[in-house]
């Protein structure tokens, strides 16, 4: 939902360049995220530091929490009501560095650069999302320290490389017209 509030300003801005910018400062900060998983594979908390069967009767949440706990658990392939050691084995690598912090903290940094009308909920709904990351045991918070370090590589080295693609494609396009 950040992801779009702040391309679909952009988008309105009809500011082209900061719009791709932003576009491939999203896919890049994934990219290196998921190389993190790659080199440093490990499961959360909810598994290793906690009983997972006892989930629901220890953080039980309200109205919707049964059902988007048991949709993020399918996205994750973790079947419900079966044992840690069950739930680990099948379970993703996908903790260090956290990526929810990691992206969570460009979208902050972008917002705030490029004066998005609603930066303040970004920061706001963003702290909490990072906060509430270690709360409901997805992370901990080492993954944070890893995620916030991961941003810093991104947005020091997005616009360099963003330049250079952006440069190479207009002289690719210069050579090779497109019909």
């Amino acid at each position: 939902m950040l992801f779009l509030l702040i391309g679909v300003e952009l988008y309105r801005r009809n500011t082209k360049d900061h719009f791709h910018f932003f576009m491939f400062t999203c896919v890049y900060g994934f990219y290196l995220s998921y190389i993190g998983y790659f080199f440093l594979p490990a499961v959360g908390p909810r598994f290793t530091l906690h009983d997972f069967s006892a989930l629901n009767r220890d953080l039980p949440g309200i109205f919707l929490t049964p059902y988007l706990r048991w949709f993020v658990n399918f996205g994750g392939s973790v079947p419900m009501g079966v044992p840690n050691a069950e739930a680990i084995a099948g379970t993703q690598r996908d903790v260090f560095p956290s990526g929810h912090t990691m992206m969570t903290l460009v979208l902050m940094y972008l917002s705030m650069r490029f004066r998005i009308r609603l930066r303040w909920f970004i920061a706001v709904t963003g702290t909490l999302l990072i906060v509430a990351t270690v709360y409901e045991r997805y992370h901990y918070v080492v993954d944070l320290i890893g995620g916030s370090a991961f941003m810093v590589v991104c947005v020091a080295t997005a616009p360099l490389l963003y330049r250079s693609i952006r440069d190479r494609l207009a002289t690719m396009e210069l050579r090779f017209p497109v019909a």
